[in-house]
């Protein structure tokens, strides 16, 4: 008995150093003057096991927090650091709990082909091929608006048309005018000083659905002849701001690549153009019903050449002479009626953001 209580000890002993030996801490550092929430990413081959199996990330109280394995096998874990301070956690292998996710979308093929993707914040829609054949011009970015951090979309779906996406039954709806305009931050291609404005999306593809990021590509055939442009839409948990990943397919020389939103003839004065961004205070689809206001945004902080300015009506960014290849910027958007009650708030969120992308936060993975 006391021989099989010997062996059962060393067992044990030797499966704890087997986890620990597979454990790994992480160190975030904030190098900014400024509170960090928000998502890291780091790459799995580094930990020293199969993250494909499961992994579980604790703080340092010993809390499990949430994590995801990205398609090309980046770890994402959302982590707050105080102003110039450090954050430690711990990552092992194991099945993390279940969590609720605050990303998530899908195409809709009972509404016309509708892309929609949300998180805790806001969402936005990409209008499908069969909108496209029924010959409506619906080119841009939709934004659906939200008063709550849960995910609605399904629900708003769900309930039409019984009930109408344009009307506030106490949790979101769509009054953000589209039209044949470049909606929220939608890219397209320039010539001859004019915006050649894209259709509807022909194939679409979700890459990554939560619990921590939505991403999906979408591809979209132009007026231009034999050009295509690939779009991937990258939105993260907690943030106002979509990634926009773009390039073109057959373009025969440079060719002028703008990003923009639509300005309302009556609301010019409440544009912002900044050195590397634009934003606006939209007034709604019924602004005298409403009485609210969608703040609306399209970002470079680290696009080389692009130059702020309007055109057609609408607020842009321009990249001179596109010689093909990846280009990204971010667009989006916040409601007065839930977490940005004012533009000079809006102006503030771009500020922060624009800071987190040029002064990442520091992780480094220690066995």
């Amino acid at each position: 008995m006391r021989r099989r209580s010997f062996i059962l000890h060393i067992l044990l002993a030797a499966g704890c150093c087997g986890s620990m030996a597979q454990t790994s801490r992480l160190t975030v550092t904030n190098p900014t003057a400024m509170q960090r929430q928000e998502l890291v990413s780091i790459d799995a081959g580094q930990l020293g096991f199969d993250a494909g199996k499961g992994v579980v990330v604790r703080d340092a109280f010993g809390i499990e927090q949430t994590s995801q394995l990205t398609r090309d096998g980046q770890l994402l874990l959302d982590v707050h650091v105080r102003p110039n301070a450090t954050a430690t956690y711990t990552i092992e292998p194991g099945q993390p709990a279940p969590v609720l996710s605050l990303v998530g979308g899908r195409q809709y093929p009972d509404r016309l082909d509708d892309l929609s993707f949300e998180n805790d914040r806001i969402g936005f829609r990409l209008y499908g091929p069969a909108l496209q054949r029924r010959g409506e011009r619906g080119f841009g970015h939709d934004v659906w608006v939200k008063r709550t951090p849960e995910l609605i979309l399904e629900e708003l779906y769900r309930n039409n048309p019984r009930l109408s996406f344009h009307l506030d039954y106490g949790k979101g709806l769509d009054c953000y005018g589209v039209g044949p305009t470049l909606g929220c931050g939608t890219p397209a291609l320039v010539k001859d000083g004019k915006i050649v404005y894209p259709w509807c999306y022909e194939t679409c593809r979700i890459l990554e659905n939560g619990p921590l990021r939505f991403t999906v590509q979408a591809d979209f055939p132009t007026t231009a002849e034999g050009i295509t442009e690939h779009r991937i839409l990258s939105l993260d948990k907690g943030s106002n701001f979509c990634k926009a990943t773009v390039w073109y397919d057959g373009l025969k020389q440079p060719a002028d690549v703008a990003a923009g939103f639509p300005i309302r003839a009556a609301d010019t004065l409440s544009v912002v153009e900044g050195k590397d961004y634009i934003h606006y205070a939209d007034p709604t689809t019924d602004p005298e019903r409403h009485q609210c206001q969608i703040y609306v945004a399209l970002l470079f902080p680290d696009t080389e050449g692009v130059e702020i300015t309007r055109m057609e009506g609408h607020g842009v960014g321009i990249l001179r002479s596109y010689r093909g290849g990846r280009f990204h910027y971010w667009f989006g958007a916040a409601w007065s009626e839930f977490d940005i009650r004012t533009q000079n708030e809006w102006q503030s969120r771009i500020e922060g953001f624009m800071q987190t992308i040029r002064q990442p936060l520091k992780t480094v993975i220690t066995k």
